[in-house]
């Protein structure tokens, strides 16, 4: 559509998209000898294959969730309990079991099967809306629940083949287009111009509603999943209804002018800013439709984003522990992991033994395209070395000696803003002995009304405070949206032996702080003996302040603890413990707290490391050795005065000594081991 009225003009032919019976709006648009493209994703003939790989080993467990579904209480919900204006949860849940029983048809050709994917079929295509989101006060935007239930309809369709009727399938076309695919076309749309773009906001008439300010969520979007999630799904339905459809070529242009605009929020590395749990969702959206692209028309769109990097950054960020045994790097709302599909897939496409290794032994879980994807025949290898550096292009530095709870990862936050991040420029997160020992708090609340919502500031975080305050956040009105803030990596070596990395923050400080001059914090990390040696330079430009680097331990069970005598401190979980201590070049003194929030989000203790006075230049150093529970021969002490200290201790039968030149900002070390 070339204009605003034209765009809102298609908007009021679709709002009278309701139930099973086809609609006028769009019936009047199909041929008499209109079909539908049926193997979209697949042919028939590759199910017997299918069938053979789902009872492979590798795919037991997930084979035997989907037989031992409990049907009852998806029927129970479906016939009595679905409120058809509930899309986030109950049309959501509707469109999982329409994905699940049409699957698990297509492998068993079980008749209470099929008729469970028909129930929910029917009740999904009862709902008047397909989403929650509104333009402009009354159209509506496929953001999330939409897509999904595109996506849902699209593999029913295939899956059940035959088993759906005429007039199923019929509503199935008839109703895709206007309350799914012009919806998903209708927010890419405000996306790319975003000056046109009506109001958006939540539909009042939706059980889901949170203030908001929406404003300017056509701009906030555009490098976020929730453009991608609706890319794919227009460009799936436009491959489904065909070239013939009055609407391919429209729905087509803009699917290609949002990729090619949105390809890029993939760092060339493949790195991806929203971090790990988003990159996911993000990721496994894309790659349905850029193989079905490729599949249906051979167009190669697939190769403009560096897959097997991304695979590469969700096994590097692998962090898994006692509390969160799916753990990944959780800077931000980040934590998850990865689907075996997205490496089963780029292992098949690039020939990637590595993403072969993580998809079959590090996923969180299995999908029916895991099984499509699988290519049995493809080695696979673990990545060798004793340990693993990564200074990924958005700004994550993680460096790790492997995948499993008892391995070491150190992982710092530099990076600029991004969607869905926190206030966490400069922090370090350390996990070992199957404990998160430095830990960043998982997953906080949405809501900026919260009363959890405290726990995305810097406060809350590993970082450094000045004044008591943090670097600039958001207040949350618009959403989890970008900050202004930003660090970056100034320095950093790598040797056989150690790495020492470097990020100044100052930028973001100076939005809450003018004064500040530098804030600079540097992580020297021997990770074959588990050290840690973190060195906070902090200037301020004209008035002394006070300055703080505050630790925080992982406390989810209630069994994180932290004790401290002097400037010696023990941060310990049930398994693991750190063992370090602190200097100041001003003095120092260490405090315990408790982040203040209500008791039934947790209870957070940090440990802060004070500067001893106010002033205008201090280095704050804090060095730690990560040691199983019960082991003794541990020590860390910090002799001599600033700017050269020296870091002495030993952790088991090795010693270890480190010597510092901390006047520059970007110190310079001596490490002997």
């Amino acid at each position: 559509m070339s204009t605003r009225r034209e765009f809102l003009k298609w908007g009021g032919i679709i709002s009278s998209a309701t139930l099973l019976l086809p609609l006028k709006s769009t019936a009047s648009f199909l041929a008499p000898n209109f079909k539908a493209n049926r193997h979209l994703f697949f042919s028939p003939d590759e199910f017997p294959e299918m069938r053979k790989r789902i009872r492979l080993p590798l795919f037991r467990k997930f084979w035997q969730e989907m037989l031992k579904a409990d049907l009852k209480a998806d029927e129970k919900f479906l016939e009595k309990e679905i409120q058809f204006n509930n899309q986030i949860r109950h049309l959501a849940r509707a469109d999982k079991i329409l994905m699940r029983e049409s699957f698990v048809y297509a492998m068993t050709g079980k008749k209470n099967r099929g008729d469970l994917a028909r129930l929910a079929l029917q009740k999904i295509l009862t709902f008047k809306k397909w989403d929650y989101f509104l333009s402009d006060g009354k159209h509506v935007m496929g953001l999330q629940r939409a897509p999904l239930t595109v996506k849902s309809l699209l593999l029913s369709y295939e899956y059940m083949g035959d088993a759906f009727s005429k007039s199923e399938k019929e509503a199935i076309v008839t109703q895709l287009p206007d309350k799914g695919l012009e919806p998903c076309y209708r927010s890419l749309w405000g996306i790319l111009h975003p000056a046109e773009s009506a109001g958006w906001g939540f539909d009042p008439e939706s059980s889901y509603y949170e203030v908001r300010d929406m404003h300017r969520w056509p701009i906030i979007l555009r490098y976020t999943n929730l453009r991608a999630v609706p890319l794919s799904a227009l460009g799936l339905g436009s491959l489904f209804l065909g070239k013939d459809f009055p609407r391919y070529r429209e729905w087509m242009n803009i699917v290609q002018k949002s990729y090619d605009d949105f390809k890029g929020t993939y760092n060339p590395d493949g790195s991806y800013p929203e971090g790990t749990s988003y990159c996911r969702y993000t990721s496994q959206e894309l790659i349905l439709f850029l193989n079905s692209l490729y599949r249906n028309t051979g167009k190669e769109w697939y190769k403009d984003i560096n897959w097997p990097g991304t695979m590469d950054f969700f096994l590097m960020t692998t962090m898994p522990s006692d509390t969160h045994p799916e753990g990944h790097v959780n800077f931000g709302d980040a934590g998850g992991g990865f689907g075996s599909e997205l490496g089963f897939w780029t292992a098949d496409r690039y020939g990637d033994a590595q993403a072969q290794f993580a998809a079959k032994h590090l996923s969180q879980y299995h999908t029916p395209f895991s099984i499509w994807w699988y290519n049995p025949s493809l080695p696979e290898k673990k990545p060798e070395g004793r340990w693993f550096y990564r200074n990924y292009g958005i700004g994550w530095v993680v460096i790790t000696t492997g995948f499993k709870p008892k391995d070491f990862v150190l992982a710092m936050r530099s990076g600029g803003p991004a969607n869905h991040e926190h206030a966490d420029r400069n922090s370090v997160i350390v996990k070992c002995c199957s404990e998160n020992l430095w830990v960043d708090n998982w997953h906080p609340p949405y809501n900026h009304l919260d009363p959890g919502w405290p726990l995305r500031t810097s406060p809350a975080h590993n970082t450094v405070l000045i004044n008591g305050k943090g670097h600039q956040y958001h207040n949350g009105l618009e959403g989890t949206n970008a900050s202004k803030a930003s660090a970056k990596v100034i320095s950093e070596k790598t040797t056989e032996v150690y790495a020492i990395v470097s990020s100044d923050a100052t930028s973001a400080y100076h939005w809450v702080t003018p004064d500040v001059g530098a804030v600079v914090r540097t992580v020297l990390t021997v990770p074959d003996l588990k050290l840690v040696v973190v060195l906070d330079r902090l200037k301020m430009k004209s008035k002394a302040a006070s300055f703080r680097a505050r630790w925080f331990i992982d406390n989810e069970d209630q069994k994180g603890t932290i004790s401290f005598h002097g400037s010696q401190f023990v941060f310990a979980r049930p398994k693991g413990k750190l063992v370090g201590a602190c200097a100041g070049s001003v003095g120092v003194r260490l405090e315990a707290g408790t982040f203040p929030v209500p008791q039934k989000y947790g209870t957070f203790p940090y440990l802060d490391i004070h500067a001893g006075q106010k002033a205008k230049d201090v280095g704050l150093l804090t060095a730690a050795v990560a040691v199983a529970s019960g082991t003794e021969n541990t020590s860390v002490t910090i002799e001599g005065e600033f700017p050269r200290w020296k870091i002495v201790g030993k952790t088991g039968t090795r010693s270890f000594e480190i010597r510092m030149n901390s006047i520059p900002l970007v110190p310079e070390f001596e490490v002997n081991v």
